[in-house]
């Protein structure tokens, strides 16, 4: 006995995705094939499903006929339009989504476009389906943003992929606000995080932002390429960026930032990514942002993060965190990213039909969730002793819930980060000295311990530096040079610093401010006015080369009798001083004037990723920047989707 004929329905009318999750495990258990005779006729196409096997369904899923006879011809067509895509190696379908567009009703659409066709292409043929031709929209597709210029073939978008679009009207994106979410915020990103890894080469201004990459100890890593690390930067940079969208539950904007994270990611090698977890990390946000978008479709990708995050998780963290334990003290305070990484692993397994290994993982994160899980009121306790929320919610998950372990974890946590800050300070005022004094004679910078060794015997820091420089670095030689040669190196320590204009000293000597004391000096000594104050001009205001020129100067006029020529020539010399003065004044003006462009731009697009000395208060400040701020996770929707499965599995008896 067959089904009466049915209406064929479109992804857009059929919206029954558990039901479709029940009924596709059942046929692929009883390898029936919906596309193939008896259930479709070979000569027709039409429909054609034995009354046997509706029953059978409706018995093991509990539904009722009808809405299993609609799931049935709902994957029938699915899967015939999947065969004739493949026929057609150059026709794409895809499924479209477009949440949070508010003027199109249907959350899921099919298009079909050729393989060849170019990201610009789809785009257009998108915002026609969608009615958005008044609105740019950005597609991505696995994770990743689909370019305009390049082909859908190379970016590998293949037929029943699902992209994900985000619309944005087109007055948005002309605006310049760094809040506004378009392509205009991740193009500041970008060029925030290349003023970042300029100043990351250049250390000459310490006053400028810096960005500094390092692993889980703390070291910086800087056996890294030029490419390869601006490409970490801008991953990094883009993927904090966009957890602040995911914080606010903007997931759509926050995929977008993450897809552009992913392929700056990818341009690290294997080795970097590694070594870091950040990569797993992003992995592991991309895949939450699929579930809260409810888009369980493209399984593939999300297998293969999710693969790829506990990969990562386990070089990086160790087995049982035994790893990150020996290095942090704080091993199980990330037990929380594997309840989420547990549970996204667990929904993965449900919608692809595994549900004993969906129950095993589930499981797992149930209990870790339980293990991380707050009592409220030893919460209060602790912040009413002055803690923030993050810190006692940290400190809690670390001690296992025993508050005396807890405050000890929190007081541990803040020495370590103000050592951490004097660390940062001390490298700092190492590298200022290094770019102030220049480099040795053999190209390699000063070594700042001999240094500080040096001036402590009571030598002039400039003297001990010159030394150095000419010792390359050897300190017995140094030693033996400052005994010996101190005055010539005092000399040279001040001609290099002179000539270097190091430490701001050319801008002070860009602006002359005429001594009244001086030049009463230089007159009593045989000068006239106007010439008293050419010299001062031309050494900077210093009397005592002033008055060592004027007097070597009188020497030799007693002897060659050219005193109209002397003053000519320190006239001459006065305004090329002057002139000289005022060029460097007005491009150190440039200079500062560009600088704070740059701070400002800085600061206004990646503030919490910016290194700055932070002080004690900014320790204690909720809401300063941390570096593991994405540990402090509230657990609250994790919960709710372990819940909401658990039933699921209930009701499909794989829980008594």
């Amino acid at each position: 006995m067959t089904s009466p004929p049915s209406t064929t329905t479109t992804m857009e009318e059929f919206n029954n995705k558990e039901l479709l999750d029940n009924v596709r495990p059942l046929l692929q258990r009883d390898k029936i094939r919906l596309w193939e005779p008896p259930y479709t006729n070979p000569d027709t196409g039409a429909e054609n499903f034995p009354e046997e096997l509706v029953e059978s369904v409706c018995a093991e899923v509990g539904s009722t006929t009808e809405e299993i006879r609609l799931a049935l011809s709902y994957l029938r067509r699915h899967a015939l339009e999947k065969l004739a895509a493949k026929k057609r190696t150059d026709l794409l379908t895809l499924k479209v989504r477009s949440s949070g567009v508010s003027n199109n009703k249907n959350s899921c659409i099919n298009v079909s476009i050729s393989s060849q066709s170019s990201g610009h292409e789809l785009e257009k043929l998108i915002q026609e389906k969608l009615n958005l031709l008044d609105q740019n929209i950005k597609m991505i597709c696995s994770g990743r943003m689909i370019q305009l210029n390049e082909l859908l073939q190379t970016q590998n978008v293949h037929t029943n992929a699902t992209i994900l679009v985000l619309a944005v009207p087109k007055s948005a994106v002309a605006s310049a606000s760094a809040d506004i979410q378009t392509s205009n915020l991740i193009q500041a990103i970008k060029e925030a995080t290349s003023i970042l890894h300029e100043n990351a080469r250049n250390k000459s201004n310490l006053s400028q932002y810096q960005l500094r990459i390092t692993d889980q100890q703390g070291r910086e890593l800087t056996a890294l390429s030029d490419d390869e690390r601006r490409s970490l930067m801008v991953a990094m940079t883009l993927h904090e960026k966009g957890r602040s969208f995911l914080r606010q539950r903007d997931y759509l904007s926050a995929l977008s930032l993450f897809s552009e994270a992913d392929n700056e990611f990818r341009q690290c090698s294997s080795q970097m990514l590694n070594s870091v977890d950040n990569w797993g990390l992003l992995n592991l946000d991309i895949v939450w942002c699929y579930l809260c978008m409810q888009n369980v479709n493209d399984l593939q990708d999300a297998v293969e993060r999710l693969v790829r995050c506990d990969t990562c998780f386990v070089k990086v963290y160790g087995n049982s965190f035994q790893r990150l334990k020996a290095l942090q003290k704080d091993g199980m305070g990330h037990m929380v990213l594997f309840v989420r990484l547990h549970l996204l692993q667990a929904i993965v397994a449900y919608h692809a039909g595994r549900k004993t290994d969906a129950k095993n993982l589930l499981g797992m994160a149930e209990e870790e969730a339980r293990m991380m899980r707050i009592e409220p009121e030893k919460l209060t306790q602790i912040m009413l002793m002055g803690y923030t929320t993050t810190e006692a919610r940290r400190g809690l998950r670390s001690a296992q819930g025993n508050i005396d372990q807890a405050i000890e974890f929190i007081i541990e946590n803040r020495r370590i980060r103000e050592e951490h800050r004097r660390d940062e300070q001390a490298r700092e005022e190492d590298e200022r000295l290094q770019n102030r004094y220049g480099r040795t004679q053999n190209g390699e910078k000063i070594n700042v311990t001999y240094l500080r060794q040096l001036e402590s015997m009571g030598y002039l820091r400039r003297a001990c530096a010159e030394a150095l420089k000419q010792s390359n670095n050897r300190l017995e030689q140094a030693s033996e040079m400052l005994l010996t040669n101190i005055d010539t190196l005092i000399t040279a320590g001040r001609l290099s610093r002179h000539d270097d204009d190091d430490d701001g000293a050319a801008y002070q000597e860009s602006v002359l401010m005429e001594d009244a004391t001086h030049i009463p000096q230089l007159v009593a000594l045989g000068a006239e006015l106007e010439e008293a104050r050419a010299l001062l001009e031309i050494h900077g205001n210093r009397l005592d080369r002033a008055a060592e020129e004027l007097l070597q100067r009188y020497k030799d006029s007693i002897t060659t009798n050219s005193e109209p020529d002397r003053i000519t020539d320190i006239f001459e010399r006065a305004r090329k001083a002057v002139e000289k003065r005022n060029a460097k004044k007005v491009k150190l003006d440039e200079e500062a004037a560009a600088a704070e462009h740059r701070r400002a731009a800085l600061a206004a697009i990646v503030p919490d990723l910016l290194r700055n000395n932070q002080t004690t208060e900014d320790i204690n400040n909720e809401t300063g920047p941390d570096p593991n701020d994405h540990l402090d996770l509230l657990l609250d929707d994790e919960e709710a989707f372990i819940n909401d499965y658990r039933k699921r599995l209930m009701d499909d008896g794989f829980y008594e």
